[in-house]
């Protein structure tokens, strides 16, 4: 499995600030993605974290790097395995999402470069998964964005998550 980077492309009918909130709101991250502490704030330093799975860690730490609201979000991506640690100084890889709007919805680009920092099969579980969330997921959670910015949780209500946090603090799931 290749290093190159992973590039997905997708319209929505909604318009770029409904996108942007399903992209910058914590608990509509937490619907479509994971439990997280994210603020669309540049150097904010942020993590995704999960109840433990098979063949991955739980815990991926982020930084905010670039914020250019409703048009473009910049983070640092590095999951951490405590049994397979980074060797020291690994840099992370990035993740980018731009919004244009587009035929009265919008066109979300999406890069995630630098992917060398991962092993073979977590480059083919991100491919994978950042082409669900893409597809499926983020649609789902941004139609859930009022006219006013305001998102109603509920989505994808916790129990029908693509993982488990049973052992996550609640006040990043919800």
């Amino acid at each position: 499995m290749s290093a190159r980077p992973i590039r997905k492309e997708r319209w929505y009918p909604h318009a770029p600030e409904k996108v942007w909130v399903a992209l910058t709101d914590p608990r509509a991250l937490a619907e479509w993605l994971m439990p997280n502490d994210f603020e669309p704030r540049v150097g904010h330093k942020f993590r995704f974290q999960v109840d433990p799975m098979p063949g991955c860690g739980c815990l991926t730490l982020c930084e905010v790097l670039e914020v250019d609201r409703p048009r473009k979000l910049v983070w640092s991506w590095l999951p951490i395995d405590e049994k397979r640690p980074h060797p020291p100084g690994t840099k992370p890889s990035t993740v980018t999402w731009v919004l244009e709007p587009e035929d009265g919805g919008t066109r979300l680009r999406f890069v995630h470069e630098g992917l060398e920092v991962h092993p073979w099969w977590q480059r083919f579980m991100l491919r994978f998964g950042w082409g669900t969330m893409l597809k499926r997921f983020i649609p789902k959670v941004a139609a859930n964005v009022a006219d006013d910015g305001t998102f109603t949780p509920g989505a994808y209500p916790l129990e029908k998550r693509c993982y488990k946090c049973n052992t996550i603090p609640a006040h990043l799931t919800k």
